[in-house]
């Protein structure tokens, strides 16, 4: 979800988007870790979705500049990486962390494969005009030389942020992890601008202030909650 998303808005702006996941995370962990979340939290939760639906409405809508149904991509994309985040905290009691990320590129690879088999010879891709959709669902090839060093690099570096953040997770409460997520923008931004030439609307920026105020408060919040228990 993901990656469709990045094919079709600026790079920045997906990021943005994405940040709502440490609120999914705070949700998520109260069915399945049986953690307790007070009004505060909630109301910070709350109101982190009201900036998305900020920066949703500058991107809804089938004007110029308007991406439509794809702005849900990365909320959707969000919400996985919540859970994932979630039942990393549930198993790294008993789970060591290569063996946690051995089990999400070996997920990965399985839904990749399915993918393949169903489209991957490219017949579906020609009966959409959605840019996202027809990036999922074009032809496999096989890479030109040229790229089969940077594709190598990628999946080393995928499986290397797989380990670290499943280490991080497993070893370290999420008050201290999430915030350091939040910086993810800042090379968003970089990134997205230097080779792309891509620059969010201002619309995306004061959601993505309101969405990482709430999403730190709401660590922070826990943090504090947590060493008044300890005292």
């Amino acid at each position: 979800m993901i990656y469709a998303a990045i094919v079709a808005m600026p790079l920045a702006t997906a990021n943005a988007l994405y940040f709502v996941a440490p609120l999914f995370v705070t949700l998520l962990s109260i069915p399945i870790l049986g953690e307790k979340v007070g009004p505060r939290r909630f109301a910070a939760i709350g109101l982190g979705f009201g900036g998305v639906l900020l920066m949703m409405t500058s991107q809804l809508g089938t004007g110029e500049g308007a991406l439509g149904w794809v702005v849900i991509l990365p909320i959707l994309a969000a919400a996985g990486y919540a859970m994932m985040s979630v039942l990393t905290r549930k198993l790294g009691a008993t789970s060591r962390a290569s063996a946690l990320a051995l089990h999400m590129q070996i997920a990965f690879i399985a839904v990749s494969v399915c993918v393949f088999v169903v489209a991957g010879d490219g017949r579906f891709a020609a009966s959409t005009e959605n840019e996202s959709i027809r990036f999922l669902l074009r032809a496999w090839i096989w890479p030109p030389m040229a790229d089969v060093l940077p594709i190598t690099l990628l999946g080393l570096v995928a499986a290397a942020v797989g380990y670290l953040m499943a280490q991080a997770y497993r070893l370290s409460p999420a008050s201290a992890v999430a915030p350091f997520e939040y910086s993810l923008l800042i090379y968003a931004l970089f990134w997205g601008w230097t080779i792309f030439g891509e620059w969010p609307a201002p619309m995306v920026f004061a959601g993505a202030a309101v969405v990482i105020g709430s999403g730190i408060y709401v660590f922070v919040r826990e943090g504090q909650r947590k060493s008044v228990r300890r005292v």
